[in-house]
């Protein structure tokens, strides 16, 4: 039942949270809060202390995930777009938060539709998205499609496309260099796998994807929440 509860308020959270949070600033994400400490964090996700990664000894790195489905079984009603969230830590303090967007929410969805999502939380961006231009070679493995910043934090929004994939990172910049160092010491700060999509050749049959698919944007761009 506490575990019910919990998802219900975050949720609730995610409801309220674009009404509120472009005046609370960039450090703030879903009711967590860059610098809120560890014990903190896993307490309000009722994790145990084993759901805590070391990912580096020295100055510590940490980390945490946190799925929106993985404590409630046979929910019905309307799902969450987050599909994963990491929670990384430096010397015991949030550092950064890792939003992982669920596919099937955002499918159809364009970099605009995006773009104006997280723009409804942060406010204006500091990267307008372009219109994607036809290249004949492979396409970038993660394009930038939203850049926020003030002094202590630096949000960015982006995408790949195989696979189809969309995130949100909120990092504090006094905590960079001690996160970037754990990447590139080859402790990666969390990976999801993905399958690549497929693409679909023929006139007729694209067509009536590409119809489907502006239903499916549509429809997700009334009701994605970031």
């Amino acid at each position: 039942m506490r575990s019910v509860s919990l998802l219900t308020v975050t949720c609730a959270l995610a409801l309220v949270l674009p009404a509120t949070a472009g005046a609370a600033g960039l450090s703030e994400y879903r009711g967590f809060t860059l610098g809120d400490p560890l014990q903190a964090v896993i307490d309000r996700l009722q994790l145990a202390a084993s759901d805590v990664k070391v990912v580096r000894e020295r100055p510590t790195v940490q980390e945490v995930t946190w799925r929106p489905t993985q404590f409630v079984s046979g929910r019905t009603g309307e799902t969450d777009s987050l599909a994963e969230m990491v929670l990384t830590f430096d010397e015991g303090r949030l550092a950064r938060i890792s939003v992982m967007y669920d596919r099937a929410r955002t499918q159809g969805l364009t970099d605009e539709d995006l773009h104006d999502a997280i723009a409804s939380v942060y406010g204006v961006s500091l990267l307008m998205p372009v219109p994607p231009q036809r290249s004949i070679g492979p396409p970038a493995a993660r394009q930038a499609i939203g850049r926020w910043e003030d002094a202590k934090t630096f949000v960015l929004l982006w995408r790949e496309d195989y696979p189809t994939r969309v995130g949100l990172a909120i990092t504090s910049i006094a905590s960079e260099r001690v996160l970037q160092e754990a990447v590139e010491e080859g402790l990666p700060l969390h990976a999801i796998q993905g399958a690549a999509t497929d693409r679909v050749s023929g006139t007729a049959e694209a067509a009536a994807l590409q119809a489907r698919d502006e239903k499916t944007r549509q429809d997700n761009k009334a009701t994605f929440k970031p």
